[in-house]
């Protein structure tokens, strides 16, 4: 007969087992990270915080016409020679590591820098580089009351206008994104669409007043206009009719939308196309085959523990090597929910590589 001790080292050695293979129990991937650099700092989210970086609202330039490189036009000013500012947030700051920290907390739900932290220092350089030596005037951000006349809106000017400012996170025509879900059929009208874009932010704020709660950002009246503004929230009313998608069609606005996997864990790497409203495409996959209970998850995020779903049969137990396969959804209402795809342990909820469609 085993003793007590024999059987605690067993259940151990199983347990451990269990977790190496699903790539827990460490809390390090097979290729620890190196440290972030300034620049993947601004432009990533932080993995302690929610789904947004600093890129998601600042661009790091502007042509005249206030787009950046992506034809997007941003919630907040761009970051060019911001450093060199004398003041921040309406003269409220005067040194720019206290904005960072501010828009860290407010809308990226994440902890503040330390002003000595590794991290801190490679952003700073990182935003010191972005100058022109042209001027870095202050520049005004004020909150602005929620319009209700709509008599003269224009929606097909509202469309266009989406398409360079809420694109940025609902995605282009409204179809949603990893940041932001579909406006398509959301049954909002042009008031409520009006009221949040004014007034939407934490009410936790301590610098802002009077939000109304969630992380999205307000746009302040420099950025967007009440004319504008009106011609958006007609569009966004003007979309409020029910679409259905079908399984024998490739209608659905996420069509075409491809996801790169990360490496995370078993050597998982791939590119994932949506080919049609129920058929995704994985190519160039490579996976090693290990873990108890491995499959294609799909999510409405980047968290694949809320909302998640199981995309085809387990995958676990052969090798591949750059192969192809081909999924398929179980109907076409699944792609309204589907933002990011996983190689997903379903035994202990890990990860072995993801990516967000786009």
């Amino acid at each position: 007969m085993l003793s007590q001790a024999t059987l605690k080292w067993s259940t151990t050695l199983v347990v451990a087992s269990l977790l190496a293979a699903c790539g827990g129990g460490g809390g390090e991937s097979e290729n620890p990270s190196t440290p972030l650099s300034g620049e993947q700092l601004f432009s990533q989210a932080d993995s302690a915080g929610n789904q947004f970086s600093c890129s998601t609202c600042h661009a790091t330039s502007e042509n005249d016409q206030g787009l950046d490189e992506q034809g997007l036009h941003r919630p907040a000013h761009s970051l060019l020679n911001a450093t060199r500012r004398n003041a921040f947030y309406n003269g409220s700051f005067s040194e720019v590591i206290d904005a960072v920290n501010n828009c860290r907390v407010d809308w990226m739900d994440a902890s503040p820098y330390a002003s000595d932290s590794a991290q801190w220092l490679s952003l700073e350089e990182y935003l010191v580089s972005l100058s022109d030596n042209g001027d870095a005037p202050e520049i005004a951000f004020n909150q602005a009351a929620a319009i209700s006349d709509f008599s003269a809106a224009d929606p097909n000017a509202g469309h266009d206008l989406f398409n360079q400012t809420c694109a940025t996170c609902h995605g282009q025509n409204a179809a949603g994104s990893n940041l932001a879900r579909t406006l398509v059929a959301s049954g909002l009208s042009a008031q409520q669409v009006a009221s949040k874009v004014r007034s939407s932010g934490p009410t936790s704020s301590r610098y802002f007043s009077n939000l109304s709660g969630g992380n999205m950002p307000f746009w302040s009246e420099q950025r967007l206009s009440d004319g504008e503004l009106a011609d958006i929230a007609t569009y966004v009313e003007s979309i409020n009719t029910a679409q259905s998608y079908t399984c024998n069609a490739s209608d659905h606005p996420k069509v075409g939308q491809v996801a790169m996997l990360s490496t995370l864990s078993h050597g998982v790497s791939g590119r994932v196309e949506i080919l049609d409203n129920c058929t995704i495409e994985v190519s160039d996959f490579n996976y090693d085959g290990g873990g108890p209970d491995v499959l294609f998850y799909g999510a409405p995020s980047s968290n694949y523990n809320q909302g998640g779903f199981a995309i085809g049969d387990t995958i676990n137990g052969p090798i591949y090597n750059n192969d192809t396969l081909q999924l398929s959804l179980d109907n076409a209402e699944q792609l309204d929910q589907l933002a990011g795809i996983s190689v997903w342990c379903r035994d202990f909820s890990v990860s072995f590589g993801d990516g967000l469609f786009n």
